[in-house]
């Protein structure tokens, strides 16, 4: 298995903001999933699981919607197969637009989850994803 490597992207959120995102990724295609406030392990953890991650940390409702549109758009350098989810700690959820509104399969999480907790999210993932 090839090991993750983590890339930083900078996009831009208008009125001169930008949302900074990080992609954690072994490479090749795969499902993508958006993690918006959690801790940079779990990107890594799902990378080596097989997805590969794409970390935001929101700061206005809008901004899970630019990141997706950029993932949509090849911006972010992710050999994405169509396949996406989002993951969201509950202390993320008061700053992103609601998940059903992007149209996308998402799961809200503890913002620090255990390993057992890790484990449950990552058959979640591949039983909706993959």
């Amino acid at each position: 298995m090839a090991t993750p490597a983590k890339r930083s992207f900078h996009l831009a959120a208008g009125a001169g903001a930008s949302v900074s995102v990080e992609v954690t990724s072994a490479g090749g295609r795969r499902p993508v999933v958006v993690l918006c406030g959690l801790l940079p392990e779990l990107g890594a953890r799902l990378a080596r699981a097989g997805f590969a991650a794409v970390a935001v940390d929101p700061r206005a409702p809008r901004d899970l919607e630019i990141v997706l549109e950029a993932l949509q758009r090849g911006a972010l350098d992710v050999d994405a197969d169509g396949r996406c989810g989002v993951l969201i700690t509950r202390t993320g959820t008061e700053r992103v637009a609601p998940p059903a509104a992007v149209g996308v399969p998402w799961l809200v999480v503890r913002d620090a989850p255990d390993e057992r907790e890790v484990e449950a999210i990552v058959q979640w993932l591949a039983r909706h994803l993959v």
